[in-house]
Parts: structure tokens; sequence; C-alpha cells
């Protein structure tokens, strides 16, 4: 990917254009969402979010593979967008399973334990 990248003709990407905030907010969401689905399976919250984060990337490397067949254009600072969002969304998935579902089904377990 990297020789792909590199052949490509530069380009006016700077790292604030209108594109960047779309490959953060589609990462922050697959991110979050895949972390958050991992929960019935996986009980270890690192695992969880790691599964988050390589699953969202993965996602915006393909992304960035095709762009570079001539599909669009590829770029590493929509790559660092797309990591910087699947951190986000897991980090955020994992903060509100810690601090509010959890403690939430805690406050009700005992209702439909008897």
């Amino acid at each position: 990917m990297l020789l792909l990248l590199a052949a490509l003709p530069a380009r006016a990407d700077t790292w604030w254009g209108p594109d960047k905030a779309l490959h953060l907010g589609v990462s922050i969401g697959l991110a979050a969402g895949a972390t958050a689905v991992t929960g019935a399976w996986i009980e270890d919250p690192l695992e969880r979010a790691a599964i988050g984060v390589v699953s969202s990337l993965s996602l915006g490397v393909a992304k960035e593979l095709f762009d570079g067949l001539g599909l669009g254009e590829a770029s590493f600072r929509d790559l660092t967008w797309d990591l910087i969002g699947s951190v986000i969304g897991a980090t955020l998935a994992w903060i509100l399973e810690r601090w509010i579902v959890a403690p939430l089904l805690e406050s009700i377990a005992p209702r439909f334990a008897g």
C-alpha cells in the first residue's frame, strides 16, 4: 500500500479537508459499534476495543487501497483520521459500557433475579 500511495501524483490534501470529518465520523461509528457488539461474546474490554479498532481501521485501509487503484484519491491523511476515529470510537464504547450500561444493569438485575 505504501508503494501504491507513493506512486500517486501529489495533490492538495490538507489535514482539515472536508472529507477528513467524514473519515473521522465513520471510523468512530464503526469502531464503537464493533466494540459494543463484541461484548456479547468477549468479556475482556481491551480485547473488545482492539477488535473495534482493527475492524474499523481495516475498512479504512481497504477504502484507501481501492482509491489507490483508481477509484478515488488515496491519502495517508485519510488513514490518519481513520485511526484517530477508530481509537475514539472504541474508547467511547468502553466509557459508555463501563460508566452507564454496566451500573444500569447492576441496578436492574436484582429485580429480575427472584
